[in-house]
């Protein structure tokens, strides 16, 4: 059974061994504006889950509060029976 564990583990380790060292005067493979761009795109992505987010938050605040609404409503007596008898007695003052 730890054997079975420990194959992942020996895999791995074996895989970052063969990486080897980079010299430091290695060309990059990527040139500053290329990175610098990438930076950009990932904080701008970062900002989209944020918004997205906050609109997933927001959307479930307004089903909830629709929804109590609805709740109150079926409560209440009918509005355009109200309605109807404010202006019987309007009518009947003027």
């Amino acid at each position: 059974m730890r054997r079975a564990a420990a194959l992942p583990l020996l895999a791995a380790l074996t895989a970052l061994a063969g990486c080897g060292t980079v010299a430091g005067d290695a060309p990059s493979l990527l040139s500053r504006d290329e990175l610098a761009a990438r930076s950009v795109l990932a904080s701008e992505a970062s900002l989209g889950t944020e918004a997205a987010q906050a609109l997933t938050w927001r959307a479930a605040a307004l089903r909830s509060r629709a929804e109590r609404l609805r709740r109150a409503r079926l409560d209440q007596p009918d509005d355009e029976s109200l309605r109807s008898r404010a202006n019987a007695l309007k009518d009947r003052t003027e």
